[in-house]
């Protein structure tokens, strides 16, 4: 079945952060969040399938370090 468990959620975020990127408006932070949404669209598509049955679990915990990880913001 390929995902499915949260209806696809992370298509959202996905046409978010994608639509974000076309109205950066040469903001930097805007950018930056950008790409974080990416990441998390990645961990929330894992996620779904894991939970979906379509990946054995634990296979979201490498996804959403990285998302935790970047987490972090300096400006």
């Amino acid at each position: 079945m390929s995902g499915g468990f949260y209806n696809y959620a992370y298509n959202h975020v996905i046409m978010f952060e994608e639509k974000l990127r076309e109205n950066l408006n040469d903001d930097p932070l805007r950018a930056r969040f950008a790409d974080h949404l990416a990441l998390v669209a990645e961990a929330m598509r894992t996620i779904e399938w894991v939970d979906s049955g379509d990946y054995p679990p634990g296979d979201e915990h490498e996804e959403i370090r990285v998302v935790l990880s970047s987490g972090t913001m300096d400006q």
